[in-house]
């Protein structure tokens, strides 16, 4: 059974492209963003884009084939769950060296999986629970603070 399912709503690209992260390298383009499923099954669902400007249809046929072998191959291993990811097609694509192709998955998939860990410790860092919150603020130094303001 694969860990993945495979993208093919238009909503679902639209939704990654604007709210997701997106990581170039030389062969392929990944996007990446959090799956907006209201289950969270822990599989991750993958896409691919193929563009009229790579070429005409059997170019990209070919990438859209490269990309799912590169895919099923390092996918598995790399992929957060439940998130979905974009694989774009890029003109070096179909004429590069698979292995090329591979690792260049592999770092954008790495490198896209990293910038949503920052963005979660980022935001772990800026929230401040209400206990702590109550700590800090009591109610004479909120009344303090109204003297002060102008009205």
């Amino acid at each position: 059974m694969p860990v993945f399912s495979v993208l093919k709503k238009r909503r679902d690209f639209v939704r990654i492209s604007k709210r997701g992260n997106s990581i170039p390298a030389k062969t392929v383009v990944v996007q990446c963003a959090p799956s907006d499923l209201a289950v969270k099954d822990g599989k991750s669902r993958i896409g691919y884009t193929t563009t009229k400007k790579i070429g005409k249809a059997h170019v990209r046929n070919r990438c859209r084939r490269r990309l799912r072998a590169a895919a099923a191959l390092f996918f598995a291993k790399y992929a957060k769950p439940d998130f979905d990811y974009v694989l774009i097609a890029r003109y070096s694509t179909a004429g590069a060296d698979f292995r090329d192709l591979c690792r260049d998955l592999c770092y954008a998939i790495k490198k896209v999986n990293a910038s949503f860990v920052e963005k979660e410790i980022a935001v772990e860092d800026n929230q401040i629970s209400v206990s702590d919150a109550d700590k800090i603020l009591s109610e004479n130094d909120i009344a303090d603070a109204a003297e002060h303001l102008p009205l």
